[in-house]
């Protein structure tokens, strides 16, 4: 059987990679498998991880949304608000509730006012920013001392089995989105129309209700992610987690996801994430200055916007041995040596 490198890579490249750092980190950081740093960076990953999976069907589908960085901030500020005035289930429905209702924003600015998707979110992004920052305006919100072990903020710091609850709706998020995108019609269609709108339409697919649940998916996906998040830090307002949305990018086209649509890993987007967040913390333990940890998420970026040029350059069945046989001197159509 034929096999491409890109299919290579996309099943095997980010997993090797996390691998490798892994076998590399404690090196660099010898206290890296303690018990605590792994729960820690385990933790770490779970908002990080809920917003790329959202994000994996959004890029899929030809598309992919700036704006989840503002809406962290403005689920976990709204949150905060909830639990405030009703407790654990108000702060819960809150998060939820806006994480919806920013995916329908901008769903609808996509398909009702036809706003190009990167023009749409971008804007977005400062909207719910600004929004998060009026908000806040006479203080970040916060949890009080007094609440530590009231069920909302467990939801942060429990942990079962020696495993973070965070971590562990990430998995049963990443398991949902899974079964969702290989299993249902609706995941096909998802991946039908980024690899090509026109036939897709042509096929009876609805552009409008697609992009409509991929922008959804993605605002719940964060709401989702907010709770994890806002219970790990205790406060919240609109400047909360600056830039996540290239994080939350890079992971997913790292991952093995191409940007022009068509075609999801939700695994590669697992392993990418769970290396972004092994790779912050290694520099984080490491004392590396903020501005330098910036440079090198800019590189992440590039690395996997590259990689995605090259995943397609050799997506095509036989690139492997075609490489192979270029790297032993030999032409493929005479076989005589160069």
């Amino acid at each position: 059987m034929k096999r491409s490198l890109g299919g290579l890579w996309d099943t095997w490249g980010i997993t090797a990679i996390l691998l490798l750092l892994l076998a590399v980190a404690p090196v660099l950081t010898p206290d890296f498998f303690s018990l605590d740093n792994a729960q820690s960076v385990l933790r770490e990953s779970a908002y990080l991880g809920i917003v790329a999976a959202g994000m994996t069907f959004a890029i899929a589908s030809g598309a992919f949304d700036l704006s989840v960085g503002g809406q962290l901030a403005l689920c976990s500020v709204v949150s905060l608000m909830g639990f405030a005035a009703g407790g654990t289930v108000l702060a819960v429905a809150a998060a939820l509730a806006t994480g919806l209702a920013c995916g329908l924003v901008n769903a609808s600015l996509i398909t009702r006012l036809a706003v190009p998707p990167f023009v749409a979110t971008l804007g977005t992004l400062f909207v719910f920013r600004g929004v998060a920052y009026i908000l806040t305006k006479d203080g970040p919100k916060t949890l009080p001392y007094d609440q530590i072990g009231s069920p909302f903020v467990k939801i942060g710091g429990l942990n079962v089995a020696g495993l973070p609850v965070p971590f562990l709706i990430m998995l049963a998020v990443y398991a949902a989105a899974w079964l969702l995108m290989r299993r249902t019609a609706t995941g096909r269609r998802v991946l039908a129309y980024g690899s090509s709108p026109e036939a897709a339409r042509f096929c009876g697919i609805s552009p409008t209700r697609l992009r409509v649940f991929v922008f959804a998916l993605v605002g719940v996906s964060v709401g989702i992610a907010a709770l994890t998040y806002i219970t790990r830090v205790w406060t919240a307002d609109g400047s909360a987690q600056d830039g996540f949305e290239l994080k939350v990018i890079a992971a997913v086209v790292l991952g093995g996801t191409s940007l022009k649509g068509g075609k999801g890993t939700l695994i590669g987007t697992f392993s990418a994430v769970l290396l972004v967040s092994v790779l912050n913390d290694m520099l984080v333990s490491e004392g590396v200055p903020s501005a330098y940890q910036r440079i090198v998420l800019g590189g992440v970026l590039i690395i996997a916007l590259t990689i995605d040029g090259l995943r397609t350059r050799f997506a095509a069945p036989g690139s492997l041995r075609r490489a192979v046989t270029g790297l032993g001197g030999r032409t493929p159509k005479t076989g005589l040596a160069r």
